[in-house]
């Protein structure tokens, strides 16, 4: 499996642990980005292959982000355990919703049904 996952996390043993499990799935990180402005830039400069996303940030809700990805075709996970499921698959229908504490099989699993329905749409 190849590509790079954007980390938008501003919890550092959090954002340590997504980090092994990304890249034990065969997947390179890029990140992780505390804030809303540092990950909008990265997503700006050069747009990832997917995205795990920390709801609530030091500077705001990671909606804007959201919002870049889902318009550049990006598929992402929500990873939060603030956020409701409910309306962030209202918002972003193509999204996966995974709360925090989170088995790292089940977001392991999550990752790779996200690049397994990416190949498939190609």
């Amino acid at each position: 499996m190849a590509g790079t996952v954007l980390l938008v996390e501003d919890e550092l043993f959090v954002a340590l642990d997504l980090q092994d499990i990304i890249e034990e799935v065969g997947l390179s990180v890029d990140g992780p980005y505390i804030s809303v402005a540092s990950a909008l830039d990265a997503v700006k400069n050069a747009p990832p292959d997917y995205a795990i996303l920390d709801v609530r940030l030091a500077d705001g809700e990671v909606y804007p982000v959201a919002e870049a990805l889902q318009s550049a075709g990006v598929p992402f996970i929500f990873h939060s355990g603030h956020a409701d499921a409910a309306l962030l698959i209202e918002r972003f229908p193509n999204a996966v919703v995974c709360g925090k504490p989170c088995s790292p099989i089940r977001l392991q699993d999550m990752l790779n049904r996200l690049t397994d329905d990416t190949c498939n749409l190609s």
